[in-house]
This record gives structure tokens, C-alpha cells and sequence, in this order.
């Protein structure tokens, strides 16, 4: 499977070379672009030691997850969050250029970010944070958000660790090593985009989306951080973490909504049960549905998150252009 001619282009066009387009954590094939399908659930190997269960694909760094929360990632170097409806400056700035939608990041103390662009932006734009499933790829996470929530938004995929048990040199494969270590990266990847870009990042709260393990880590850090991550879209994942106390948690810090999106019976089951006690302590969510599909964050479950995005983003007005 080759990569779609828009990642091929620019600044990623060395990225692209090193990234064989096969799908990562099950996933089994985007609905849009030029590109065959990719490997099915059943020929994708499963990772060793991974975790069984809808959120699942997970592999011994999904468990560490569950125990270290992050003080605070590297010391509360984390710029300041906004609330999530405060509106972005109005001044208008020189439109934002790039020679591709999609751009390499360098990060801090971690391997490079994929970034998609807003090219042609003339005011400061919000992010969305777009955390890939184990054994899966970033650049795959921000193709399918950019079509999902369109160009009008910086949309930054942390990348992690690479597995020991990738298909080849060529198809690397990735995963995260823990939640606090994610939520490190994270940080640093947001500064080095406000520090690439400016004028053009908004400041303020950060829209978190999140597949399986992504899902399940993005849980646990949003309850720690909801000043700065009070959406959440969660996809085939993250719903144990939702205990009584991480729901108050989150609430009491300015959470806000979560938006549940399964594409299997079990998850959907898990999601409703978390939604409650989430409801329960003050925040609102909802649960979403594609027809069963397995797996995967692609394809009818993508249609079904697009169709879904206006309630998380709802009153959230620097969203507006989108």
C-alpha cells in the first residue's frame, strides 16, 4: 500500500519514505484515497503480550498506563490552557504557508511529530491532538483526522516509541510507553509547534482524540490536565479509566464532554457505563455507534466520529471556520 499522494509531497516527502503505508493496531483500511487496503484484523499480527478486550491491541506499555500519573509532565512546562470557548484573537495575520497539509515536527527529547496544517490561515487556529493505537502510525492518525475535521485546524500526532516487533525496516510500527511518558511528549510536541508556528496557534485548550491505546492513555491524562484537555473524543477505548474519582476529577478541573465512538458490541457496552458515571459527576457525553466493524478508527467509524464532532465542539467558538 503506498501512502496518499498528499503525504508524498514537501516537507514529509522523506517521512513518507520511511513510513511503508501498511495499517497499524488492526486497523483494516481508509475508506478515501487512491491507496489498496490495507491488511485486514486477522493478517495483522498481534502484538506480543497485548491486551484482549475492546480496547484492546495493547501491548505490556498499554498496562503501564494504568499506574505513575505524570507530575505535572516535565515540571509544568506546559504553556498555560484557556478555557475551551474562549474565542481566538481577531486580528487578522499573514496567511499561514506550507508546502504540504501534512509537516514533520521536530520534538524535544522525542522522535519527530506529524503535523496537519491550516495552510492558508490568517488568524491563530485551535489543536487537536490525535494519538494513534498500539502497533499503528501517526501519519495515519492525522490523514484520517484531517478528513474527519477538515484543514482548518492544527491536528498533532505524537509519535512515541517504535515496537521491536515491526513488520520491517521499512513498517515501523509504534506505541506508547506509558500514559505519563505520552503526556510528556505531548507537551513538548505543543511547544514545538507554537514555537514553528506562533501566530498561528491558539493558546488556548486543546481538543484530545484518541484510538485504543491512545484512547486509554488520553483517559487518564485528561483527568490530570482538564483545564487543558476538556474534550475528548475516545475511539474503540478509554473507558475503564472513567472511575467515580477520575470522572469528579475531571469535572471539578473544567472537563467538560466526551464523545464515545465504537465500532464493536463490547465497547459500545463499556462506553455507556463509563458515560454514566461521567454524567453522574457533571459532564456531558455521548455514545456513538457505526455499524460492527471491528477494530478500527477508519472507515464507517471515521464517518460516524465526522458525523459526531459538531456535539464535542459545540460552543466552542474557535472552532466556527471549520
Amino acid at each position: 500500500m503506498t501512502l496518499p499522494a498528499a503525504m508524498l509531497s514537501g516537507p514529509l516527502a522523506c517521512l513518507a519514505l520511511l513510513a511503508a503505508a501498511a495499517l497499524g493496531c488492526d486497523r483494516a483500511g481508509r475508506a478515501a484515497g487512491p491507496a489498496p487496503a490495507p491488511p485486514s484484523a486477522a493478517q495483522v499480527p498481534a502484538p506480543e503480550g497485548a491486551a484482549q478486550g475492546a480496547d484492546g491491541g495493547a501491548a505490556p506499555a498499554e498496562q503501564a498506563a494504568d499506574g505513575g500519573a505524570a507530575q505535572g509532565a516535565d515540571g509544568g512546562a506546559a504553556p498555560a490552557a484557556q478555557g475551551a470557548d474562549a474565542a481566538a484573537p481577531a486580528a487578522e495575520i499573514a496567511p499561514l504557508r506550507a508546502d504540504a497539509p501534512f509537516v514533520e515536527l521536530s520534538v524535544d527529547g522525542f522522535p519527530s511529530a506529524v503535523v496537519s496544517v491550516p495552510i492558508g490561515a490568517t488568524a491563530r487556529r485551535p489543536v487537536l491532538i490525535a494519538s494513534h493505537g498500539n502497533y499503528d502510525r501517526p501519519e495515519w492518525q492525522c490523514q484520517v483526522w484531517r478528513d474527519i475535521a477538515g484543514g482548518d485546524a492544527f491536528i498533532l500526532c505524537p509519535r512515541g516509541v517504535a515496537r521491536s516487533d515491526s513488520p520491517s525496516a521499512s513498517d515501523v510500527r509504534f506505541t506508547y510507553e506509558s500514559n505519563a511518558r505520552l503526556e510528556q511528549e505531548i507537551d513538548a510536541g505543543l511547544a514545538a509547534l507554537r514555537a514553528r508556528f506562533p501566530e498561528h496557534v491558539d493558546p488556548g485548550a486543546v481538543l484530545y482524540t484518541g484510538f485504543s491505546l491512545g484512547a486509554i492513555m488520553g483517559s487518564a491524562i485528561a483527568a490530570r490536565r482538564p483545564a487543558l484537555f476538556p474534550r475528548l473524543v475516545l475511539v474503540e477505548g478509554g473507558h475503564d479509566k472513567w472511575t467515580q474519582a477520575t470522572a469528579r476529577a475531571f469535572a471539578d478541573g473544567g472537563g467538560q464532554r466526551v464523545l464515545f465512538v465504537c465500532a464493536q458490541a463490547g465497547c459500545g457496552a463499556a462506553a455507556k457505563a463509563a458515560a454514566a458515571r461521567l454524567e453522574k459527576a457533571g459532564v456531558l457525553t455521548r455514545v456513538v455507534r457505526s455499524k460492527e466493524a471491528g477494530h478500527r478508527y477508519d472507515g464507517p467509524v471515521a464517518e460516524e466520529t465526522r458525523r459526531a464532532l459538531g456535539w464535542a465542539l459545540e460552543g466552542d467558538t474557535r472552532w466556527n471556520s471549520r
